[in-house]
């Protein structure tokens, strides 16, 4: 359990045992044979892959679900060039993407929650290494930006960053993108930023564009929009940006469901390349090649890729929404979690109390039991 202190940012030096010449395991292994060398060596490394992902997923199950879920939608779009990018090397074959190999692996993983467990039984690795070794390249080995679940509590003071006018549905989920500074997009991002001010913006895109999206970033380049010029395409309201975000699949053994949208959250450099409606000034309000004139009142268009980073996503799932109302109303919220099977149990009721009033013995036990109580 020791290797769980251990920073993510070292995984590669951890896995990277046959290089380090110089370390005490190194030379314990020289003096066993080489087959018993690599089994050693794959032997420790498939226990810190199981131990890592172990943690993760105790540590944040939300966020992991979230991440896992945007990667299945990505892998169930026809535009896989552009959406499954990363994409997993394990399942490149001759430098041929196997696909139906993928898909098929993916069909086998159970919730992240049974995986949390599973992954506590001794040698699991031994009967479930595939799918391990795919878990921990989407979850643990692309870290270059790291979603984290951000509290109910703190909901209302991400939303706040924007100055939203129109009122919106509040997402029902909020994951914080944090990247690290040593990421070569993060850096080139704080050095275009020094001496001007940022605000934040929202872009909306359908939900297996991000898996590609969190990893590099939103491309100027894969953007439809260019009514007012080629750019990336932002708003200031929530409420311009959500119709751009339509409901996907994601995946069916997802905790937070199977059928959800997604909204991103993005901190904008005020530069010079981002044309900007909320002004007058003609040389921030006019992009180039824009066919419809001026940007239009709480738009935003970035000219360049590395004036904008993604900060936060914005998830709306109503089966999210529903499940969580159906442990606080009780068997009202059941009903409502069932409505097939509330409607079937509704028209049988109905069906038996229209035969049971045409019965003769019925009528008369009714008409008895109103002269009883002197009701007629």
């Amino acid at each position: 359990m020791a290797y769980l202190n251990k920073s993510l940012t070292g995984l590669d030096e951890c896995f990277n045992i046959r290089e380090n010449t110089n370390s005490t395991k190194q030379s314990e292994y020289r003096l066993l044979p080489s087959a018993s060398v690599d089994q050693a060596i794959g032997k420790e490394e498939s226990e810190m892959k199981v131990l890592y992902l172990r943690h993760l997923l105790e540590k944040d199950l939300k966020a992991a679900d979230f991440k896992w879920s945007l990667f299945i939608a990505a892998c169930h779009t026809y535009r896989l060039d552009t959406c499954l990018k990363p994409f997993p090397p394990m399942y490149i074959k001759n430098e041929i993407k196997d696909i139906d190999g993928l898909r098929k692996a993916i069909e086998y993983i159970p919730p992240l929650s049974i995986v949390a467990q599973e992954l506590k039984e001794p040698n699991v690795y031994d009967t479930k290494g595939s799918s391990i070794e795919l878990l921990f390249w989407v979850l643990v080995k692309l870290r270059d930006m790291r979603i984290k679940t951000v509290n109910k509590d703190c909901h209302e003071s991400v939303l706040k960053r924007v100055n939203s006018e129109l009122t919106v549905a509040a997402p029902n989920l909020i994951f914080q993108v944090a990247s690290s500074k040593l990421i070569s997009a993060e850096q080139r991002w704080r050095q275009l930023a020094k001496g001007h001010n940022t605000f934040y913006a929202y872009h909306g895109s359908r939900l297996e564009n991000f898996h590609s999206i969190i990893h590099y970033g939103l491309q100027q380049h894969l953007c439809k929009e260019s009514l007012f010029g080629k750019g990336i395409y932002l708003s200031s309201e929530l409420a311009v940006s959500l119709p751009y975000s339509p409901v996907g699949y994601g995946w069916g053994g997802s905790l937070l469901g199977s059928d959800m949208s997604c909204v991103a959250l993005c901190e904008v450099i005020n530069h010079p390349d981002v044309k900007l409606g909320d002004t007058n000034n003609s040389a921030r309000n006019l992009a180039p090649e824009s066919i419809g004139g001026k940007v239009p009142n709480k738009y935003c268009i970035v000219l360049n890729n590395d004036l904008v980073r993604i900060r936060y996503l914005l998830v709306y799932s109503q089966e999210f929404g529903c499940l969580r109302s159906s442990h606080t109303t009780g068997f009202l919220g059941w009903l409502k979690q069932h409505k097939l099977l509330t409607f079937m149990l509704g028209y049988v009721v109905l069906l038996a109390s229209i035969g049971l009033s045409q019965n003769r013995n019925v009528e008369r036990y009714f008409r008895l039991l109103i002269n009883k109580f002197g009701l007629d």
